[in-house]
């Protein structure tokens, strides 16, 4: 027991004294100091290191020179920025809006709108050629296939035949074939009589 306690003050000691961490619960007891030596030590130990954290503890008026020239930056180089909210705030020249700069964005809106709607009828006309390449080419295999069916002496079965639609060709609105100028000429015709026959029945309802 003599030796435990000289062996566990010594250890004490050299912990006390030692300006590193200090040993561990672990290596005293490998040592053979007593548990209540050992949790005397690690207090000693605890409060040494709370002792050099307070010595190193800058004192309150001390100002870091980093810090004051990152302020002195910032004070120089950061700009003058209003309060929009202050009661002497004036809006800068450049910043005001008039007229002038409303119907400036305005026509560049109009631009920018333009710019999409010709973008969307260039890739709506890719679309187009693309579907019109399609049908072609489904139509002559169609034809291939009635080809050689007729030479098999095989009826076969109806084939699907696909077909671009007329509103898929804008630029051809104004392009009429005979038979619907015919259609429309009748169309006008019948109405015509339809009116003209309706307006004795409305004269003399008036009278």
């Amino acid at each position: 027991a003599a030796g435990r306690g000289a062996a566990g003050r010594t250890a004490g000691e050299g912990a006390a004294g030692d300006d590193g961490p200090g040993q561990t619960s672990d290596e005293l007891e490998a040592q053979g100091v007593p548990k209540a030596e050992i949790r005397k030590i690690l207090r000693q130990q605890r409060q040494k290191r709370w002792e050099q954290l307070l010595a190193s503890k800058p004192d309150d008026k001390y100002v870091d020179p980093a810090d004051v020239a990152a302020m002195e930056h910032a004070r120089n180089f950061m700009g003058d920025y209003k309060l929009k909210t202050d009661d002497d705030y004036v809006v800068p020249e450049h910043l005001r809006i008039n007229a002038d700069k409303k119907r400036r964005q305005m026509v560049l809106l109009e631009e920018a709108v333009y710019a999409i709607k010709m973008g969307f009828n260039d890739r709506f006309l890719a679309l187009r050629d693309l579907k019109t390449r399609i049908v072609a080419n489904v139509c002559a295999d169609n034809a291939r296939v009635k080809e050689i069916n007729s030479e098999l002496g095989v009826a076969g079965e109806a084939l699907w035949e696909p077909a671009t639609r007329h509103e898929e060709f804008p630029e051809k609105r104004f392009e009429f074939t005979e038979d619907e100028l015919v259609g429309f000429a009748k169309k006008q015709g019948g109405a015509s009589g339809a009116l003209s026959a309706g307006k004795p029945a409305i004269a003399k309802a008036a009278t």
